[in-house]
């Protein structure tokens, strides 16, 4: 890169003097001749090239490890707020509050063995537990005394910085990679990436600052349904459970009784709904007509952010073990399985719920009101679930 720039200059140089002499024209044309042949020369390309995608690679990795920064700091300071605000008289440990968020963003989960699938989605239920209580444990040492709701903020904000600083390590891994071996193939491949890779990044910053102020983000649609239908209907009454951070009510829609499951609100969390379910169905004695859920998805470039799609099965993301669950739960009682689905992009999943989105719950309501009046009868019951981050939104 610095010899090419070198022979740049030159060039430029002995051109701008090219009537002033004749050696200024025979160095001209050298240093072109030159030019040609490194740029034929196949060690010259891979360099040429490996050094123009590395630097775009390069800068993009200086951004995210500042943006990092930013947040750890960010989430630091909301801690010291908190602490504050609650009264606290001992001095705030800065160290210790630093180490915490830095090894919870280390931590990692490995997989389990799935060459045997008997009892996989038993223990990825367990791990998914499990990593869940030793996050928000973490939390909580750092703030004893703090509402739970404020605390599932922060560890919903230390969970984007997880993902964050994983992207940055996964990132520089193969940049290094790629510099280490002169592989310009992998540099271009992660180069051709960096769009999406950013536009991911920017997604996980918008949501960062909206956990922490408590705010519902877009993936919130789904709770906001729910939330908003229960309060269209009469004689709303909450069911007594052990269903942790889960949220069951009773409502009467039009002589329908329907059991409303969503996670318990307005701290962020995504609650256990499929454990809401299996309590309904197995414990209480729930025989549901249908279950209807409703949630965010992401959706397809040309698409409009608000549109609704309905579809037959269970509308959840994540890595379906709660969703297998539903399904196994319903197939085994034999109960149909509708969904409603809220499109949004990547970005308005993660930050703040838009405008759009909003309105788009509205439409969600009427269309699940819809669906319960075509599909059930009076008399009969039904299960409506609102999945989805319920930060910002109570119950």
């Amino acid at each position: 890169m610095n010899i090419l720039m070198i022979l740049l200059q030159v060039l430029l140089q002995a051109g701008s003097n090219q009537g002033n002499s004749y050696i200024s024209t025979i160095i001209f044309w050298i240093i072109w001749g030159i030019i040609i042949i490194l740029s034929l020369t196949p060690y010259f390309q891979n360099y040429m090239a490996i050094m123009w995608y590395s630097y775009s690679v390069g800068n993009f990795l200086n951004s995210l490890g500042r943006l990092i920064t930013n947040n750890v700091n960010l989430v630091i300071n909301h801690i010291n707020q908190l602490l504050k605000s609650n009264g606290s008289s001992q001095p705030t440990n800065k160290g210790l509050i630093e180490k915490t968020i830095q090894d919870l963003m280390e931590f990692v989960v490995i997989e389990p063995v799935s060459a045997e699938p008997t009892g996989l989605m038993r223990t990825l239920k367990l791990l998914v537990t499990s990593y869940n209580e030793k996050l928000e444990d973490s939390i909580r040492t750092l703030l004893p005394n703090i509402d739970r709701p404020l605390v599932q903020n922060v560890v919903d904000a230390v969970d984007g910085l997880r993902e964050l600083n994983y992207l940055y390590k996964v990132v520089m891994h193969y940049y290094r990679l790629s510099n280490k071996y002169k592989n310009p193939a992998l540099m271009m491949q992660l180069y051709m990436i960096l769009p999406i890779i950013r536009e991911y990044v920017n997604a996980l910053n918008g949501a960062i600052s909206t956990f922490l102020k408590g705010q519902p983000v877009g993936d919130a649609a789904g709770p906001l349904t729910a939330y908003r239908f229960m309060r269209s209907c009469s004689g709303l009454t909450e069911l007594t459970h052990n269903v942790k951070d889960t949220y069951i009510g009773l409502c009467d829609f039009e002589g329908r009784r329907v059991y409303v499951v969503k996670a318990r609100g307005p701290g962020g969390t995504v609650g256990n709904l499929d454990d809401g379910i299996i309590y309904l169905i197995e414990r209480v004695g729930v025989k549901p007509r249908i279950i209807i859920t409703v949630d965010a998805a992401l959706k397809f470039e040309g698409e409009k952010t608000g549109s609704i799609a309905e579809g037959i099965g269970v509308a959840m993301g994540g890595i379906g073990v709660e969703r297998f669950n539903i399904e196994r739960t319903a197939s085994k009682y034999g109960i149909p399985l509708y969904a409603i689905l809220i499109k949004m992009g990547l970005p308005e999943a993660l930050s703040a719920m838009t405008k759009d989105v909003e309105s788009a719950v509205n439409e969600a309501v009427e269309r699940v009101k819809r669906v319960i009046r075509e599909n059930v009868r009076e008399n009969e019951e039904v299960i409506l679930i609102g999945v989805g981050n319920t930060g910002g939104v109570a119950q």
